[in-house]
């Protein structure tokens, strides 16, 4: 099902998505002065509109670098 998902969205979306991630988990981790750590998941609705009735199912960002090649 994530596999599909994946393709559906397409490897330029899956990046724009990782790029928006990572910015986000920086200045998360500046805004509060800490150290800058990389969650291990990601809930793709907070960053595709239209994926609400994924609300609960989170991804691995690991399983997101591979399908578009680990390459960012």
């Amino acid at each position: 099902m994530k596999e599909l998902i994946l393709k559906g969205l397409g490897k330029r979306k899956v990046k724009a998505v990782l790029n928006q991630f990572i910015k986000n988990e920086i200045n998360l981790a500046l805004e509060y002065k800490s150290k800058i750590v990389i969650s291990s998941i990601i809930y793709l609705n907070e960053y595709v509109n239209d994926m609400d009735e994924l609300e609960e199912e989170p991804f691995e960002v690991d399983d997101l670098f591979k399908f578009i090649g680990n390459k960012i």
